[in-house]
């Protein structure tokens, strides 16, 4: 009997040991929001980026120095039109086929086919063939052209400062999207991990492809739980019910500080946070009531309250540019002022109706802050407070009057995708602003094809003006990328999103 006690013992030891090991091969990861596609020719939020990017990879892909550099290929640029990228033999997809050229065109001609209606199909309009191509007057690309299995290149109509910049989207297998259309429920991509399973608004599985062309990650698995009360966030991450936390509060940062086993890691933002517009819906479809807002807001002292970094125009605040065109005087900078709001209102000819303004949990404080200098001013304000996907597909599909969200990766000044007027939904953009100005057209496209810098530079200091003249958008801070782990966990290094702290998961292991 005692023998039989002691291998049951021994038993239920290795059991333990072994469930520790897997459970050490794993890392959890908290998020506010869940993604909204997992394919990515169609995501524009962070959360798919942060799930997409571990299944898919691109062409290129962006160091935490914000370089671009190789990643499914090397590449040059043959002329001021012309970009060749040579694919890297031997990578597989993670079905087991391997990554040909066929997959890159079909990959980009998808995102340009309308029947598709992918939010990145302006960047690429101005490929040769583009345009007669989503007009139905050919069935393939002309610029986009296969030389050889591993060869392909891309002709351009004219010179485009931002290429590489749209060039780093995860290219999916020709063969299973082809027959699928959107890959929301089968992902496969080339990445250091593979799709397992998800459950939409509560976790997504990763596993590890032990494949992948740069080796196989040290983890076994990343799964990814969405917290939509963001004060739960580090209530689990303290007591371990996830590893890794991604939306991190004013408050938790306290918290996080004070907890010897917790790392808080922190970097300047490639973001900015704004306040959107619809354009076309009363009563913000007038001018002088946008204004009369932009001078309401105490915008420094929103910055200081959440420890941003102070930006005027659509960019980061620690780029250089932005920093430059902070001190450009013709740049309205809506410097705080309770007489020039009255005065802006006065001219619009406000008559007291409800203004609404739509968020999600994340950005509650903001909305509630807003409220109380629009009502000091005499503005009447109510906030609608929306679950994530339901606030995101209102603001989408133009259902708002004002909305809070963020732009993150901001690498260019390129304004094409965020203010041309071709890009309002459902065309296939992220002018969700439903803005239109011809003057601002003209200058996007002018500084798309404006390759010396200094000459660029000028062209969006004049479109800046028109900018901040029309008040699409509030510009307010950007904020460092912050993301908080368990101290136990090695191989991660903090980046700028959109490389992030999570581009290193392939690396990442548990030291204990």
């Amino acid at each position: 009997m005692k023998k039989l006690y002691v291998i049951l013992t021994l038993l239920i030891a290795l059991f333990l040991l072994n469930f520790v090991g897997l459970a050490e091969k794993d890392i959890r990861i908290g998020m506010n929001s869940d993604a909204t596609t997992l394919d990515p020719r169609f995501i524009t939020s962070t959360s798919g980026m942060y799930i997409t990017g571990q299944i898919f990879n691109g062409l290129v892909k962006l160091t935490k120095d914000l370089e671009y550099v190789a990643d499914l290929a090397t590449f040059e640029n043959t002329s001021d039109t012309t970009y060749v990228f040579y694919l890297k033999k031997g990578v597989k997809f993670h079905d087991g086929s391997e990554l040909r050229a066929a997959d890159v065109k079909f990959t980009y001609e998808s995102i340009l086919d309308p029947a598709m209606a992918s939010p990145k199909a302006g960047n690429y309009k101005n490929i040769v063939g583009a345009e007669e191509f989503i007009n139905g007057q050919t069935d393939q690309v002309a610029g986009i052209k296969i030389i050889d299995q591993y060869t392909i290149s891309f002709e351009l109509k004219e010179p485009f400062a931002p290429f590489l910049v749209n060039m780093n989207t995860g290219i999916v297998p020709k063969h299973i999207a082809e027959k699928e259309g959107k890959l929301d429920h089968n992902p496969v991509g080339t990445g250091p991990f593979k799709f397992k399973s998800r459950l939409v608004e509560q976790e997504t599985i990763l596993v590890a492809n032990p494949d992948y062309f740069e080796g196989a990650p040290k983890l076994n698995r990343v799964i990814y739980k969405i917290l939509p009360e963001s004060s739960v966030g580090v209530v689990e991450l303290q007591t371990g019910t996830i590893d890794v936390l991604m939306d991190i509060t004013k408050e938790d940062i306290v918290i996080i500080n004070g907890d010897p086993s917790l790392i808080l890691a922190s970097i300047a933002g490639t973001n900015y946070q704004y306040i959107g517009f619809n354009v076309t819906n009363s009563p913000v479809d007038n001018k002088y009531l946008r204004k009369a807002i932009a001078y309401a807001l105490d915008k420094e002292a929103i910055t200081k309250y959440f420890e941003g970094s102070r930006t005027y125009v659509p960019l980061a605040a620690t780029s250089y540019l932005a920093k430059e065109y902070a001190n450009d005087p013709k740049i309205n900078k809506y410097q705080f002022s309770v007489g020039k709001a009255r005065e802006m209102l006065d001219k619009s000819g406000y008559s007291g109706e409800e203004v609404v303004i739509k968020t999600s949990e994340g950005r509650k404080e903001l909305a509630e802050i807003m409220k109380q200098m629009m009502d000091a001013v005499g503005i009447k304000t109510k906030i609608e407070l929306l679950e994530w996907g339901t606030f995101y597909a209102d603001v989408k599909q133009g259902r708002a009057q004002i909305y809070l969200l963020g732009w993150y990766g901001i690498l260019d000044p390129d304004s094409y995708w965020f203010f041309h007027s071709e890009m309002t939904p459902p065309q296939g953009g992220a002018n969700r602003m439903y803005y239109s100005n011809s003057a601002a057209d003209y200058l996007i496209m002018k500084g798309r094809t404006t390759l010396d810098p200094e000459e660029r530079k000028a062209v969006y200091a004049q479109l800046y003006q028109v900018l901040t003249d029309d008040v699409p958008m509030i510009f307010l801070y950007s904020k460092p990328d912050l993301s908080a782990y368990n101290k136990g966990i090695e191989g991660f290094e903090p980046a700028p999103y959109p490389v992030t702290i999570l581009s290193n998961l392939k690396n990442a292991y548990w030291k204990r």
